[in-house]
């Protein structure tokens, strides 16, 4: 057969499944049109389901604009709940920007609860917006923003609920552009086959032009593929398509061919000036409580530390920040289109801002006389902690929370958190001079080397610290200690660490109970079984995606949350499906092996994380 009839074959199947894909959304879907998917759901579902609010969109500064009058819909996905997403600051950037434009809409959409997903399948409902009840279906573009992997069966689910083929390669050129962004984009091999492309990084600067090259190909009539090559030449996008994945026989990953244009290396896009980036400081105020009910304000993406097991280290760096003065302004310009009590000075490490103290001083002396709180996340221990809880919290004395994640100065240097117990000890003493009678903690356990005088030493730190008060004021201080399990992160020097199993993790949980003597000391441990999954589908490759295909056919979603997860259930998806988890969550790698993510580039080579591995058990 030659060419010229090959091409007619292809685009005859291509619009057979045009057809196909239309006629099934019509017979499923008929007269399900924005008007009485909002008449049912207001008539009939909202009173049958928990928190109504969540569903019923019309908020306080969405943005509704006519369908007609532009020239690309995108639905901003988020593959968790409306308290969850809604709490997201970078899904705030994008429908404030995309919005910005006139030829372009953005509406939200969120992964529903049980209840609500049962009316909808119930009734023959499809998946629809908030702004105007549109089946997401109808959108050009729907961006996913995906923050933890064990929202990979949401992401399915949803797409699911709206009849979009869940492969890339089953899609016609009807069916909606699938885009991935978020915090865990440096590895998302277990959904590759899923989206159109992946954007890698910060999406401020190639937003814009990503969505006018989707614009392009639709106007067009081009093929799929011709948007995938399209889409690969924009810094930053990594276009799973475009590659070829082999193995070995033991399963490791033989090679990594990339098909021009797309590169050998996807480099991580970054915007480097956070001054003149887009805030939106007129953000739409949720209907019902959300996780964070609050103004938040970026006031530095990245951070200057190199903890050796951290992920995020890699994605958000290098350090940029905005000034004080901008700060302060975006504050004020927020505040009065919000009216919130409370502001946030968020990024991964605030107090390692430069000018903190100059900065809260400033923020609290605007805010002060009406009463609106000024709150910092989880602080760095170091020196200058002592005088940072005079400042914050000035209204009320909510919980201070630290994160010094492991309790030993030896295996603080295996991690390479550079802190001190001293300093910690002098923050502490001025947040109860200061009034707090609460500190959260936050540690790991089951990072690399680890011995059991670094867990006795867990239960030493925090009693010590409420003991602390007890000296100053007669009563203890309430601690509350959270500890997660240590996952090893592609992309960070721990990459080819074994992960502790899950009877080694457990162990490990009953011997720190065993040492708290005081009601005052909290511990809260996170699920081994949710870490060991997390493991499996942050350190996996693209041949996982047959497992989340049979966990959807077995029900499984909102796996991050305990009333749903069920792990007998993945074992069963695992059995079935002839993967065995363990290879991909606990197994150790040489650091020659070709990794499954080994695609993606970043400012800190391979070479650099073996060497800081290497360093890392050279401390003993």
């Amino acid at each position: 057969m030659n060419e010229n009839c090959i091409s007619l074959v292809t685009f005859a199947l291509q619009i057979d499944r045009i057809l196909l894909a239309t006629t099934y959304r019509l017979v499923t879907h008929i007269h399900m049109n924005s008007q009485t998917i909002r008449k049912i759901l207001f008539d009939e579902v909202l009173p049958r389901v928990q928190k109504p609010g969540q569903y019923a969109g019309g908020e306080r500064h969405i943005i509704v604009k006519d369908h007609a009058g532009v020239d690309l819909k995108v639905a901003l996905a988020f593959a968790d709940t409306y308290g969850v997403g809604m709490s997201h600051l970078g899904l705030k950037i994008l429908y404030h920007m995309l919005n910005l434009r006139d030829d372009i809409v953005a509406e939200r959409v969120f992964a529903p609860w049980i209840d609500m997903e049962a009316e909808l399948r119930g009734r023959g409902i499809p998946l629809h917006s908030l702004e105007t009840f549109t089946p997401i279906g109808e959108f050009d573009v729907i961006g996913f923003s995906m923050q933890y992997e064990l929202g990979y069966t949401n992401f399915l689910n949803m797409l699911e609920l709206s009849d979009i083929p869940a492969l890339t390669e089953d899609r016609s050129i009807g069916d909606p552009v699938i885009l991935g962004g978020g915090s865990i984009t440096l590895a998302m091999e277990p959904v590759a086959p899923f989206f159109d492309a992946i954007l890698v990084g910060d999406a401020e600067d190639v937003l814009y032009r990503t969505m006018d090259i989707i614009k392009d190909w639709r106007d067009s009539g081009r093929p799929r593929d011709d948007l995938h090559a399209a889409l690969a030449t924009v810094p930053g996008m990594y276009v799973p398509s475009l590659y070829n994945v082999s193995y070995h026989a033991d399963g490791t990953v033989a090679g990594i061919e990339n098909l021009p244009p797309a590169p050998a290396n996807v480099p991580k896009t970054t915007i480097m000036d956070m001054e003149n980036a887009p805030v939106p400081t007129r953000p739409i105020i949720p209907n019902v409580e959300v996780v964070h009910d609050r103004i938040n304000i970026e006031i530095m993406r990245g951070c200057p530390n190199q903890c050796r097991f951290c992920q995020a280290v890699q994605h958000y760096r290098p350090v940029k920040m905005r000034s004080i003065e901008r700060i302060v302004q975006l504050a004020e310009e927020t505040y009065a289109n919000t009216g919130y009590d409370e502001i946030s000075l968020t990024s991964l490490s605030t107090a390692d801002y430069p000018g903190i103290f100059d900065l809260v001083e400033a923020i609290s002396g605007r805010f002060d006389e009406r009463r609106v709180n000024v709150s910092l996340p989880s602080l760095r221990v170091g020196p200058e902690l002592k005088r940072l809880p005079g400042l914050t919290s000035t209204v009320r004395k909510a919980g201070l929370t630290m994160a010094p994640e492991v309790a030993t100065d030896r295996l603080r240097q295996v991690i390479r958190k550079p802190i001190l117990n001293e300093h910690l000890m002098a923050g502490c003493e001025a947040a109860y001079q200061a009034g707090y009678r609460l500190i959260k903690m936050y540690f790991l356990i089951g990072a690399p080397t680890e011995r059991e005088e670094d867990l006795r030493g867990i239960v030493e730190l925090i009693d010590e610290a409420s003991l602390l008060r007890k000296k100053m004021f007669g009563k203890r201080a309430q601690i509350n200690a959270s500890l997660s399990s240590h996952i090893p992160k592609p992309h960070t020097p721990f990459q080819w660490e074994a992960m502790d199993d899950r009877e080694t993790l457990l162990a490990k949980q009953r011997f720190i109970r065993s040492l708290k003597t005081s009601g005052t000391l909290k511990l809260k441990f996170h699920d081994v079984d949710v870490s060991y999954l997390e493991a499996v589908y942050s350190r996996g490759d693209r041949r996982l995606h047959t497992t989340l295909l049979k966990a959807r056919e077995m029900g499984l979603r909102m796996d991050a949350w305990r009333e749903t997860f069920d792990m007998n259930k993945w074992n069963e998806v695992f059995q079935d499906s002839g993967f065995d988890p363990d290879w991909y969550a606990l197994r150790a790698r040489p650091t020659n092996e070709m990794l499954p993510w080994d695609m993606i580039g970043l400012r800190i080579p391979t070479a650099h994380l073996a060497k800081e591995k290497t360093r890392a058990h050279a401390v003993g």
